[in-house]
C-alpha cells in the first residue's frame, strides 16, 4: 500500500474513531444539558455549562487514549491545556448557536443543531492543534 493510501486510510480510522468517542460524549453531553434544564431548572447558560464540562473530561481522555493515541507524545498538560481551549471555542460557538435558535425552535431542537456545531469545530481544531503529527 502506498504512503497516501496508508496516510488516508488512518485518517479516515481517526475520523471514524472520533465520530464514536463524540457519540458518546454527544449522548452524554444531551442527557445531562435536558437533566440540568428539564429536572433541575437550571438556567439554559448554567445546564449547557455543566453539561460541556461533563462531557469534555470524557473527550479528552477517550481521544487521548483511543481515538488519537497513534499521535500522541510527549506530556498529557500541554495537550489538556489545548484541548481545554479548543473545547472552549466550541462550547462557545454551541452555547450562542442554542440560545440564538432556542428563540426560534424548540430548546431540545436548538441544542442538536448546536451539537453539530460543535463537533465540526471541536475535530478540525482537535485534528490541527491538539493531537496532530509530530
Amino acid at each position: 500500500m502506498s504512503q497516501a493510501k496508508a496516510s488516508l486510510k488512518s485518517e479516515l480510522l481517526r475520523i471514524i474513531k472520533f465520530s464514536l468517542v463524540g457519540g458518546a460524549n454527544t449522548a452524554l453531553d444531551y442527557l445531562v444539558f435536558l437533566a440540568c434544564f428539564y429536572w433541575l431548572s437550571f438556567p439554559i447558560l448554567l445546564a449547557n455549562f455543566f453539561a460541556f464540562c461533563v462531557a469534555v473530561c470524557l473527550s479528552f481522555y477517550l481521544n487521548s487514549r483511543f481515538t488519537f493515541a497513534d499521535m500522541s507524545s510527549g506530556g498529557n498538560a500541554g495537550k489538556l491545556a489545548k484541548f481545554f481551549l479548543v473545547a472552549c471555542t466550541a462550547f462557545v460557538a454551541a452555547t450562542v448557536a442554542v440560545v440564538y435558535l432556542s428563540a426560534f425552535m424548540p430548546v431540545y431542537l436548538a441544542k442538536i443543531a448546536s451539537i453539530v456545531v460543535s463537533l465540526a469545530l471541536n475535530y478540525g481544531l482537535s485534528r490541527l492543534l491538539v493531537f496532530k503529527s509530530t
